[in-house]
């Protein structure tokens, strides 16, 4: 664990406050969150944020995050991810970051409108993030 992580430990804030690091929500991953929550109650383990120029933007987790706006509920855990440099490649999140400024998905509330059926979010998003990673690792 590192030093960062044991000094920040998990807090809350609003979801309607988190920066999304991807484009789109799966209908089907999020009608299967939604089954599994009872309203702005929600029992969720913390959603993972890493700082980027000085912004915390969640890592994973937004499906959670989006069910968690879309039931009103007034605050959810985050939790510094302080292993995504040793796991993930920071270019590549840093590329999906770019895209969503582009697209003006700035904050959790964005996603409304851009939730994709299970096809379609594999071809706009999954396969997407595919080709900028072997871009990427090509570079």
């Amino acid at each position: 664990m590192s030093e960062r992580s044991r000094e920040s430990p998990p807090e809350t804030v609003s979801p309607a406050a988190l920066r999304p690091s991807q484009l789109y929500v799966s209908a089907e991953k999020l009608s299967a969150v939604l089954d599994r929550t009872d309203g702005p109650d929600h029992e969720f383990d913390p959603l993972p944020v890493y700082e980027f120029d000085g912004e915390r933007y969640l890592t994973d987790g937004h499906t959670r995050a989006f069910t968690a706006y879309l039931t009103d509920a007034d605050e959810v855990v985050v939790e510094y991810d302080a292993e995504l440099p040793e796991n993930y490649d920071i270019a590549r999140y840093r590329e999906c970051i770019r895209w969503c400024e582009e697209e003006g998905v700035e904050r959790v509330p964005d996603f409304v409108g851009r939730v994709l059926a299970p096809e379609e979010f594999e071809r706009e998003w999954l396969d997407r993030c595919s080709r900028a990673a072997e871009r990427l690792d090509r570079g």
